[in-house]
């Protein structure tokens, strides 16, 4: 699920609003490209912590 998000300029004026649904359209169009960390089978036990938070590869 993903929500509207609202862009602002820097002086705190709204500069445009991206609903929900076209997030949702452009995720599954680019889901195929997502990097490899996104999918549950390749996250191994040492990119895990002790306190089981996940690291990021950069």
């Amino acid at each position: 699920m993903f929500y509207e998000v609202k862009v602002f300029d820097s002086r705190g004026q709204l500069k445009k609003v991206v609903s929900s649904k076209k997030l949702s359209n452009r995720f599954w169009r680019m889901k195929d490209n997502l990097p490899s960390y996104y999918e549950e089978s390749s996250v191994r036990s040492d990119d895990c912590n002790s306190q089981g938070e996940y690291r990021l590869k950069r």
